[in-house]
């Protein structure tokens, strides 16, 4: 499904390198949810980018569904990224001047052999998958935040990607929407979605198929 291999990420700060990601290994396969944690500044956050295909890496190689996708150029990463993964933040990045359903049509625009009421009816269908049924004509602004947080989940799966990145899904919800949000990523995975989560949250491992830890610039499976 997402296979990491070798990969080393270094920035450069005040003309200083600072490695940050050592020769990281690691295969990802659907039907599972993983937790990745580790402290703040160890590399999270740039590890699920690169996986993304949001932010370059020094070497290495990214293999996702048997295809290298490590040298493609921009248009085809972006091509890679809008069809085959989804994306979640703590942020929820909704357009404040669209309705539930506009902002999780907005990826589906880039599939042209769909037409308007087409994508109104995925997006109609994929919030009623999210429990939001009902709110599909609301603004950002009258939701709460673990709404707009289904939004935005429901907006990573408008065009069915296989995996699912998660940064801090549930790191701006109360103890209540944090579940629910868990447990939608949770049923994703059982339905064969690949799902990788970066957190803080200890909840999060409660879900968690598989944990892994960040530390030391390398990857690793938790096994306690």
């Amino acid at each position: 499904m997402l296979k990491i291999i070798n990969i080393c990420k270094t920035y450069t700060i005040n003309k200083n390198n600072i490695l940050i990601l050592q020769n990281i290994n690691y295969e990802f396969q659907n039907s599972k949810l993983y937790c990745i944690i580790g402290k703040s500044g160890d590399g999270k956050t740039t590890l699920i980018e690169i996986m993304g295909l949001l932010l370059n890496y020094d070497n290495g190689q990214i293999i996702i569904n048997d295809k290298d996708v490590s040298k493609l150029n921009e248009n085809n990463k972006a091509m890679i990224r809008n069809k085959e993964i989804g994306f979640i933040f703590q942020s929820y990045y909704l357009n404040p001047l669209m309705k539930a359903y506009e902002n999780v049509m907005l990826p589906m625009y880039l599939d042209n052999s769909l037409n308007n009421e087409t994508r109104k009816h995925k997006a109609y269908d994929l919030l009623s998958q999210v429990d939001l049924k009902g709110r599909e004509n609301h603004f950002p602004k009258e939701l709460s935040g673990g709404e707009q947080q289904r939004v935005a989940i429901a907006r990573a799966l408008a065009n069915n990607p296989d995996i699912i990145l998660a940064d801090e899904p549930t790191g701006a919800l109360d103890s209540e929407n944090a579940l629910n949000i868990l447990d939608i990523l949770k049923n994703l995975a059982k339905k064969g979605k690949c799902v990788i989560i970066v957190s803080h949250d200890d909840r999060v491992k409660k879900y968690a198929d598989v944990v892994l830890k960040l530390e030391d610039k390398s990857l690793k499976e938790v096994t306690e």
